[in-house]
């Protein structure tokens, strides 16, 4: 042979991650593309007889555990009176509705014995006709001296809690200091060998759980694996972005476990710089990962964001601002004893905030009471204002939404208040008929907000749909009402009913409270599943084995959380959720291994049928034959040209390291960019671009390979191997208008199919 050359080494086939394996599992599924000679149509009858006689003696006894269970609960709620230390009407009517579905879905032993418990106790809270006289006739003195007394209680509440957050803050110190030892031994080394520092940071990655950082690691390694970067670039990257990102899991680290901090303290408990602490602050509260909860001595104290904030902080937060609003309308005494009580108020507030979350039990009876007797006193100060003045209005507005329709009947609005002598804020003078059009407005959108929020508390949670039922108001203006109260926090968001969002108020509930919300909601969930089951069972077929799995893992979960479920101690049918268990694990073992024997039994087709398939529409599809959800989203990332702007935003944001700016000019679509297009760009940008097109004797026909990157220039790719449509880099793009890139649930399945199966 010429030129004697060596004779190439096959390259070592690379093994496919999971996350890309099931993403491969679902385009095959997709596309049909799973043969069926691997197991004969035989074969697949006899795995699902198989199945059906193995689950045969398990399902029974998994179909009878509602039965049993409720059943029991019922008795033991009855005699130990749990529903008399229920008082939110809202939790009962919760209640009602769940119970009433899963009637409608399946009867259940002891459910409509429940449901006529909760129907009672409901009717026995109804309010009597004289209680509003009451209210506007209570000893306001009597009541301030209460509230005193809650703020003392409430203080040593929380100092119980800070005790209970410090006994499991010891143990996590202490697992703390190992994880840093062991970081600085790593660290030292990370210059000589960057590879075994990087290994040996993903081994100790895991007992942070900060996903960022593990990420950030995998990404390294793979990119070293495939030669993507050079040796120096690669101990560079260690060096500097692995070793941060540990710092920012081991601060996640610890104010998840030991409670929130300042750079000081994290700076003496991780051994490193202040300096290098707050950089890495600084980074995580832009990711949305950490907050600023407060102060101490006047350094910032820091926190993790919580994904839902206690509702006990927000109740008290709304009380102290409602209680604060009606200080101008107390005597000089009653002030000095509500001042001294808001102080306290305010100090546990603040404590609150900085241990983020909490055992909110202990503190509902006291946040509950406070709350009521603050709703009193604002509609005692209410009923004895006379005088139409700004300070009247400021007391209706910041008094709360509730008091406000509840009064807004009583008092007599028809000059409406003065509000600085007709002037503006620019001390011009107020047109009288527009005046009076804008405070019609203002106070018809206040009682609406404060009749959809008395209809939220006394109903419980209700949706748009649900509101305007109620109200006879378009729906889209009490989305926008809602939308104002959730921004203000006087409402929550707590799940979906069908498809439309449920809105609730913050509420606190005590241990009788939670029991009956989560038996409730749990009893709904399980007639639907049993349902399902029964309907499964009865003509199996591998086209249902998803959905199989999916009410197998829901008598699971309400298995796990019924056992946590007790009434004064007692826990309902222990002995039964003992022996469940196995049985649920069992017949989700059996049908997890079904399922992994069985092809998929779509119809087959070419994978060239399948160009430009539309994702959403196959979701449905999808999680029926295969049993889970797809991992992110999937589709396929559009770049424009015309409106890059070469910053490698999306190559840096990108999670999965699916997208670069490679040092490649498409210069001929220069020449192809609409003047519209360059007007948006920046200047110094378009002016290249002109420049460009302005000197060229005649449009190229070929690209440009620059030797190295260029900062502003290149070609943006895209990797369908690690692509999982997330949306970050369609979210971080700067570019004109909505950006360079767009996702479109669009997949050309063949080019997809192509790359995975080149690289697998």
């Amino acid at each position: 042979m010429d030129g004697g050359g060596t004779m190439s080494k096959p390259s070592p086939t690379k093994e496919m991650a999971p996350k890309r394996r099931r993403m491969m599992d679902m385009i095959l599924s997709l596309g049909g593309l799973r043969e069926e000679e691997a197991i004969p149509l035989s074969r697949i009858k006899q795995e699902m007889e198989t199945l059906k006689q193995n689950l045969d003696p398990l399902v029974g006894t998994i179909l009878d555990f509602p039965n049993s269970y409720f059943k029991t609960f019922e008795s033991l709620a009855q005699r130990k009176e749990l529903l008399e230390k229920v008082k939110e009407k809202g939790v009962i009517s919760d209640a009602i509705n769940d119970l009433e579905q899963s009637i409608e879905e399946m009867k259940i032993d002891g459910v409509p014995e429940l449901l006529t418990l909760l129907k009672a106790r409901k009717e026995a809270l109804e309010p009597r006709k004289s209680d509003d006289t009451e209210t506007i006739d209570m000893d306001i003195e009597s009541e301030l001296v209460r509230i005193s007394q809650l703020a003392e209680q409430l203080s040593n509440d929380v100092d119980t809690l800070e005790r209970q957050t410090k006994i499991e803050a010891e143990e996590a110190t202490k697992e703390l200091e190992a994880i840093v030892e062991q970081f600085h031994e790593i660290r030292n080394n990370v210059e000589s060998n960057p590879i075994a520092t990087l290994e040996a940071l993903q081994k100790l990655g895991p007992k942070t759980r900060y996903g960022s950082f593990m990420r950030t690691a995998a990404q390294i390694k793979r990119a070293k694996q495939d030669g993507r970067i050079e040796d120096e670039r690669f101990a560079d990257l260690v060096c500097s972005n692995t070793l941060m990102e540990f710092r920012r899991a081991l601060i996640m680290y610890i104010l998840n476990n030991i409670g929130s901090k300042t750079v000081v303290e994290l700076s003496r408990l991780i051994e490193t710089s202040p300096e290098d602490i707050q950089n890495a602050i600084v980074s995580m509260i832009s990711r949305g990962e950490v907050e600023m909860v407060g102060l101490d001595d006047n350094f910032p104290v820091f926190s993790r964001v919580i994904d839902k904030r206690p509702e006990t902080t927000l109740i008290l937060k709304r009380s102290i601002q409602q209680l604060r609003s009606t200080l101008k309308s107390l005597s000089d005494e009653r002030v000095t004893i509500l001042e001294d009580s808001l102080e306290s108020l305010e100090e546990t507030l603040a404590r609150l905030n900085r241990l983020g979350d909490y055992d909110a039990s202990l503190l509902s009876d006291s946040i509950k009471e406070l709350e009521t007797i603050s709703g009193k006193i604002i509609e005692a100060s209410l009923a004895a204002q006379t005088d139409d003045t700004s300070e009247d209005l400021r007391l209706l507005v910041s008094a709360g939404l509730e008091a406000f329709a509840r009064f807004r009947l009583k008092i007599t609005l028809e000059k409406g208040p003065n509000l600085v002598s007709g002037l503006n804020v620019y001390g011009e003078k107020l047109d009288p008929e527009l005046y009076e059009k804008m405070m019609s407005n203002y106070l018809d959108s206040e009682l609406e907000r404060g009749t959809i929020l008395i209809l939220i508390r006394e109903l419980g949670a209700m949706t748009t749909e649900d509101l305007a039922k109620q109200t006879k108001m378009p729906q889209n203006r009490i989305l926008q009402h809602l939308l104002r109260m959730k921004r203000d926090e006087l409402l929550i968001i707590t799940g979906e009913r069908n498809g439309y969002v449920l809105f609730d108020v913050p509420r606190t509930l005590n241990a009788a409270e939670q029991t009956i919300q989560l038996v409730s909601s749990l009893a709904n969930q399980l007639a639907s599943a049993s349902t399902e089951l029964k309907t499964i069972l009865s003509d199996l077929d591998p086209q249902s084995i998803g959905r199989l799995v999916n009410s197998l893992e829901t008598f699971s979960k309400a298995r796990d959380k019924l056992e946590g479920v007790k009434i004064d101690g007692e826990k309902p049918q222990s002995q039964l959720l003992h022996d469940i268990e196995d049985k649920i694990k069992s017949a989700l073992l059996l049908s997890y291994r079904t399922r992994a024997k069985i092809p998929s039994t779509r119809p087959k087709v070419t994978i060239e049928d399948l160009v430009d398939i539309d994702v959403p529409s196959v979701m449905a599809d999808y999680r029926d034959n295969m049993g889970y959800a797809p991992l992110l989203g999937f589709g396929t990332v559009e770049w424009n040209h015309s409106k890059c702007l070469g910053c490698k935003s999306c190559e840096i944001s990108c999670p999965e390291d699916a997208i670069e700016l490679k040092p490649h000019l498409k210069i001929s679509e220069f020449f192809d960019f609409p003047k519209e297009a360059l007007d948006e760009l920046p200047v110094n940008k378009a002016v290249f671009y002109d420049s460009v097109r302005s000197l060229a004797t005649q449009k190229p026909s070929s690209d440009i390979e620059l030797k190295k990157e260029a900062p502003g220039f290149g070609t943006v790719e895209v990797d369908l191997w690690l692509c999982v449509a997330c949306r970050t880099c369609v979210r971080r793009c700067p570019g004109p208008k909505d950006g360079a890139l767009e996702l479109e649930l669009k997949w050309n399945l063949p080019e997809v199919v192509g790359q995975m199966t080149a690289k697998s």
